[in-house]
């Protein structure tokens, strides 16, 4: 993990030396992202993302990304006239590095609407509970952990606010190996 922290930073350092003033935005975002497959599917993210415009409407872009979901779900049911409940726990920890090209569709005075996509490498981290009879009685923890490739698409809006400042929401799609995920975030950038 220091490995890519040092990577993505040398990367920054080395774009903004070749930057042009106006051409830049760093940004952070966080919002709602999805998790299916778990016993709660609602989770949050958060990130970062450095934007470097090679051309008027074309950007180069690097981010990086963490979901994070703790739930839990209380199960009630009946066995032979008794109620019984268990409390059924899941968390996951997703984390995503990406490179790559976007563009705006439309740059409007202040507004930009802009689609992009990244390829990376990404990690995930789950458990969850589950029963392992039909009885439900045995309950077990399920932990599972993937390291591969990720890819994401976004379609976002930004509206500058002052000559160094925009804010701005998008929506994306992570896939982290066979794993769909998808965000909506609200994001605030610095324009340099």
């Amino acid at each position: 993990m220091k490995k890519l922290i040092l990577a993505v930073f040398t990367f920054f350092c080395a774009s903004a030396t070749f930057a042009q003033k106006g051409n830049n935005q760093f940004a952070i975002f966080g919002g709602y992202e999805n998790f299916p497959n778990l016993i709660k599917e609602s989770g949050y993210n958060v990130g970062i993302e450095f934007k470097h415009y090679v051309r008027n409407r074309i950007f180069i872009i690097a981010n990086f990304h963490t979901g994070i979901n703790d739930g839990s779900k209380l199960l009630k049911y009946s066995k032979a006239g008794e109620i019984y409940s268990h409390n059924l726990k899941n968390s996951a920890r997703d984390y995503m590095i990406g490179f790559g090209i976007g563009g705006d569709l439309l740059q409007e005075g202040r507004h930009k609407v802009y689609v992009q996509g990244t390829v990376g490498l990404g990690s995930s981290e789950e458990r969850k509970d589950h029963f392992t009879d039909i009885d439900l009685q045995d309950l077990q923890t399920h932990e599972k952990k993937l390291t591969g490739y990720a890819i994401s698409a976004t379609i976002g809006y930004d509206y500058q606010i002052s000559r160094w400042l925009a804010a701005g929401i998008h929506y994306t799609g992570y896939q982290l190996g066979q794993k769909y995920k998808n965000s909506c975030n609200a994001k605030i950038g610095i324009l340099f």
